[in-house]
């Protein structure tokens, strides 16, 4: 039987099967600024790319299968993390981070044609638009009420349908409302810039191109209150292996907190999977969202001299196996006599430096014992030794603990055992 001639455009020279369309929903209506940070990425190109009413609609498509990915904003360099997307993300059932996108954002005030800003009296745009722009608004529409809608782009639809008179949006969303901008620039800091985020269904594969991933995201819920976990994020900052970490309390909406955290590296790395064992330790329900490319510097810069555990630039100085993010080889490099000589002199001066202390603690410690025997009590207190060890065992793992006896042997004068 004669094989049908099959159309030579159906097929690449490969021979497989042509990949099917790609489709990617993002935070809408069209003309949002998360729609162009998603057309932004190579593979949108020719993509079906399906507008969502809120980050947690594109989210649930991504969830389902729906959608392959789902663009969504998550900060901006002036008016923070977004809340409406963490508390998203935290109700989706396994969202995983695939890429990001940074863009800079650039306001304009859209109104129908004929409209003058005397006449303006109300203005619509997305809450994190209103922070950005509310000294221009407040100097140039005084007499305007500021109306919230879940994007800017939705805002602009409002005006066209004669919702409302203005909108605070992207100068290119106004051609697709058929609006004009009354005025461009209207940003009170320049500059600024949005964070946005790829997110897949965990376990699917990827459908972007790979690429070296060098950021680890990682949320969670607190039962407290953003402005009641103040110790307790300053204590992680504090903490020699989370320097490098970044951490971003919101509200929950339910009276307690969501802790976004953004560490260097990827889990797969000794040091950033340690500095995630730290934060679950103090984060218990802290759930990862996986390890990507970012677009953003780290703050920290890996040629610098720095804090030996710092987990960012250690990453970037140690030279085990890993992969080369620019030759993509893999392997061990050998590391330059300089840097082992400047890394001992590290180690040298903290080691100084912790002799210090030890020698302080040994002095605080035996005042101890010489109050509570001058009283009558016990030189050792059972308990106390409890924390200490738990307090080490919880900072170095497994090894503190060892360490932690040590100590408190040598701070005794002799074994109480």
């Amino acid at each position: 039987m004669k094989q049908p001639v099959q159309d030579p455009q159906a097929y690449p020279a490969t021979g497989r099967l042509p990949r099917r369309e790609l489709r990617f929903a993002y935070l809408g209506p069209e003309g949002t600024f998360t729609e162009r940070a998603l057309r932004s990425l190579p593979e949108a190109a020719g993509a079906r790319l399906l507008p969502a009413a809120s980050a947690a609609e594109a989210l649930a498509l991504a969830s389902r299968g729906d959608v392959d990915a789902a663009m969504v904003p998550v900060g901006n360099t002036v008016a923070g993390m977004v809340p409406e997307t963490l508390r998203a993300l935290a109700e989706s059932p396994a969202p995983a981070v695939v890429r990001e996108v940074v863009l800079g954002i650039e306001f304009a005030l859209l109104v129908r044609p004929g409209t003058r800003l005397d006449r303006i009296r109300t203005v619509s745009g997305h809450p994190h638009a209103r922070r950005q722009v509310g000294g221009w608004l407040d100097r140039h529409v005084p007499q305007a009420r500021w109306a919230s809608a879940p994007s800017n782009a939705e805002a602009a639809r409002r005006v066209r349908d004669g919702e409302c008179d203005a909108a605070v949006a992207g100068e290119f969303t106004a051609a697709r409302y058929g609006l004009l901008a009354a005025a461009t620039g209207i940003q009170d800091t320049g500059g600024a810039t949005t964070r946005f985020l790829l997110c897949a269904r965990s376990g699917r594969p990827s459908p972007l191109a790979a690429a070296p991933a060098d950021r680890t995201s990682l949320l969670g819920r607190l039962d407290r209150r953003p402005e009641d976990i103040g110790g307790l994020l300053d204590g992680l900052r504090r903490h020699p292996f989370l320097r490098a970490v970044s951490l971003y309390p919101v509200p929950d909406g339910r009276g307690g907190s969501l802790l976004f955290a953004n560490c260097p590296g990827r889990l797969d790395q000794p040091l950033t999977a340690r500095a995630v064992g730290l934060l679950r330790l103090r984060v218990p329900g802290l759930r990862s969202l996986g390890s990507y490319t970012s677009q953003t510097a780290s703050p920290y810069d890996p040629y610098a001299p720095c804090h030996p555990y710092d987990v960012c630039t250690v990453q970037e100085r140690s030279r085990t196996m890993d992969t080369d993010i620019t030759t993509g080889a893999t392997g061990p490099a050998e590391p330059a006599p300089q840097d082992i000589a400047r890394l001992r002199q590290q180690i040298d001066d903290l080691d100084r430096s912790l002799i210090g202390t030890l020698k302080q603690r040994l002095r605080a410690s035996r005042e101890i014992q010489r109050l509570r025997t001058g009283r009558g009590g016990s030189r050792v207190d059972s308990g106390r030794e409890h924390t200490v060890r738990g307090r080490y065992a919880e900072e170095l793992g497994p090894g503190g603990a060892d360490l932690a006896d040590a100590l408190l042997e040598m701070c005794r004068g002799q074994s109480s055992r």
